[in-house]
């Protein structure tokens, strides 16, 4: 395990044996400031194609920030972001049609939706040209217009909605509207709708958050089973320490905005660095 300062805890897909699995997701140098607060640091991670990288720390380390930095719903001051070794455009949209999908610490679903239309907005966010354009660009808006090829469209999208829902075990609720439903069950189908967009790259914030015992274990084992399945990538934020240490493959700390640790979990788990940052004295 490195430090921030360590050359590996910096090591992206151009200095990687030429056998190691491709970085996926680069961070390079991201520096973010509000003001006169500094959220992000110059952090710098790299995330390897179909691993989990675990992004913890303290409240206020910046995990959120650089989430939103990814998904282009903040802008960094200096540093890039490199998906698949190409730089991050600009604009959510083209980010989401690039593959990138998240769930969000508070609930982003329409309550007054069905299940069912909640994931079609997610599929919808996900469907795009062999180019990489957005194809879904009319929305469920023009479909007053009986448009045969708005039908397809939407068509193809709840096919791709109940797809996700059953493997999720949300098949019975589709039709229900989203408002009263139990949170944990909103969580799933915030889940639900992320991977609805096919992504490569999941990033997933603070998913075990408000949830019992034992909906954690099984939001764990969900994750675990859609990693195996498919060709997916995952970033997680999680305050939560069983869910980080079982799913990750590595694990990086921010503390006040910088990267003070990464590494597998284990290691991090007794680095005295982290130990001082979560419990406040020198471990």
């Amino acid at each position: 395990m490195t430090s921030m300062g360590e050359p590996d805890a910096r090591r992206g897909a151009t200095d990687r044996p030429g056998d190691a699995v491709p970085d996926l997701l680069a961070v390079r140098d991201l520096t973010v400031r509000f003001g006169g607060v500094t959220a992000l640091d110059r952090v710098s991670f790299a995330v390897p194609a179909g691993q989990v990288c675990g992004l913890i720390g303290p409240n206020g380390a910046g995990k959120t920030t650089l989430f939103d930095c990814v998904s282009r719903l903040a802008r960094p001051q200096a540093g890039r972001i490199e998906l698949a070794g190409r730089d991050l455009p600009a604009h959510p949209h083209q980010v989401a049609a690039l593959g990138v999908a998240r769930t969000f610490q508070h609930l982003g679903l329409v309550a007054s939706l069905s299940v069912r239309d909640n994931v079609m907005l997610g599929a919808a966010a996900g469907v795009r040209r062999s180019d990489g354009q957005h194809r879904s660009r009319s929305g469920f808006a023009a479909s007053a217009l009986r448009l045969p090829r708005v039908r397809a469209e939407e068509r193809a999208l709840r096919r791709r909605a109940d797809e996700v829902l059953d493997r999720l075990g949300l098949a019975g609720i589709a039709a229900r509207r989203a408002a009263g439903l139990p949170y944990g069950t909103l969580k799933r189908i915030e889940l639900a709708r992320a991977l609805a967009a096919g992504p490569s790259l999941l990033m997933l914030d603070e998913p075990a958050s408000g949830l019992s015992h034992g909906e954690v274990d099984e939001l764990a084992g969900l994750i675990e089973e859609v990693r195996r399945d498919g060709d997916l990538t995952v970033l997680l934020v999680e305050h939560h320490m069983g869910i980080v240490m079982r799913l990750s493959d590595t694990v990086v700390v921010l503390d006040f905005g910088r990267v003070i640790a990464a590494g597998p979990p284990a290691q991090v788990r007794e680095d005295p660095a982290v130990l001082e940052a979560y419990l406040g004295v020198p471990a």
